[in-house]
């Protein structure tokens, strides 16, 4: 057991080593990109407004970072002042919409190629997640509800803001997060805990470790799901917990508006 330990501690250090930039950035844009073009009328929509187009990506992109700015005070424009950024996640939308033949997306498509990207997504979550916490813990460090959050935002950030691209596109968006919370945005917020956790020194496991075990955990349901074509695995303990605290009362207390005036 302790074996496995030193084995998994090693990989877990060299894992916290691994730059975001270029490989994990690139494939963030590129799986943005290629769920913005999955959207219904996406491609079409491209075509007759490609500058909106163009903004969604931007904004889905950075999402996280333009989340993550606002709760913490900051500018939100800041990701805009990295241009080699930009020329990069523009190269990619341009490939993802217009690339002839669509070479670009029918390759990323292909399920190898597309499980690769779920996976390395994971990994640049992940890191993501952990970054939103170190950013917020030293100006919050016993607000835990204020790290979750930016943590959150981080890691989910694309989800969050699914409301705001839609509004540049000219669509409404009904659904959000707080009415129907997706598995990124529930596994984010399990992260940003157990970041927390380790920084509270409350467990005896390195920030390194819980990086790389929320990383394969969310890499291997994501393929997972995707395999299978399965739902929300958070979705079967939120039945069991639901079933337990927040079930419906066999009577219920007249409240209505009628018998308060006839009192």
């Amino acid at each position: 057991m302790d074996q496995f330990y030193d084995v998994f501690n090693l990989y877990a250090e060299q894992f916290a080593k691994i730059p975001m930039f270029p490989v994990l950035q690139c494939v963030h844009y590129t799986i943005m990109n290629l769920k913005l073009r999955m959207g219904e009328g996406s491609m079409s929509f491209a075509y007759k407004h490609p500058m909106s187009s163009w903004i969604s990506s931007i904004i889905s992109c950075f999402a996280g970072t333009i989340l993550a700015n606002f709760l913490l005070g900051n500018s939100l424009v800041l990701p805009l002042l990295d241009v080699q950024q930009i020329a990069i996640l523009s190269v990619i939308w341009y490939l993802v919409f217009f690339c002839p033949l669509d070479l670009f997306t029918k390759i990323f498509m292909l399920k190898p190629f597309w499980i690769t990207l779920l996976i390395l997504k994971e990994a640049h979550r992940a890191k993501n997640i952990l970054k939103g916490v170190e950013m917020s813990s030293p100006h919050y460090p016993d607000a835990w509800l204020v790290i979750i959050a930016i943590g959150t935002a981080k890691g989910a950030g694309s989800r969050l803001l699914r409301p705001v691209v839609k509004f540049v596109q000219g669509k409404v968006e009904t659904i959000n997060e707080a009415l129907y919370p997706s598995f990124v945005t529930k596994l984010s917020i399990v992260g940003s805990v157990l970041f927390i956790v380790v920084q509270k020194r409350m467990v005896a496991f390195t920030s390194a470790e819980v990086l790389l075990a929320i990383a394969c955990v969310g890499s291997f349901l994501q393929v997972l799901m995707y395999l299978c074509n399965t739902s929300d695995p958070f979705t079967h303990l939120e039945r069991a917990v639901a079933a337990v605290l927040f079930r419906e009362p066999t009577e219920k207390a007249n409240t209505s508006d009628s018998k308060k005036k006839k009192e």
